[in-house]
């Protein structure tokens, strides 16, 4: 049975291996990720604005109706603005790092 690894098989592979990581790098993944970031960027604020409709429409009975609890709707409007400046901030700090 022949070795497979003979000097003109490992020189075969290891020629293949350096090509393959040399077209690796030339793959140009940083155009589509500026896409997608920028389109993201782009449609943020009108989703978080919707959503912040959608929580103060679910928290108006806290407000509105007879013996509401103020501090719970308040609450949660807080906690919601609170959770979307964490999540901003944390897709703002991800898009600046460059690797």
């Amino acid at each position: 049975m022949k070795n497979f690894f003979t000097k003109t098989n490992m020189l075969f592979l290891s020629l293949s291996l350096v090509s393959a990581i040399s077209q690796a790098q030339e793959l140009d993944l940083e155009t589509p990720v500026k896409s997608i970031t920028d389109q993201i960027k782009a449609i943020f604020p009108y989703i978080a604005g919707a959503v912040f409709l959608v929580v103060v429409l679910v928290n108006l009975g806290h407000f509105v109706k007879e013996g509401g609890d103020w501090k719970k709707g308040l609450t949660n409007i807080v906690v919601y603005v609170i959770v979307v400046g964490l999540v901003a901030g944390l897709f703002q700090y991800i898009t600046s790092v460059q690797l």
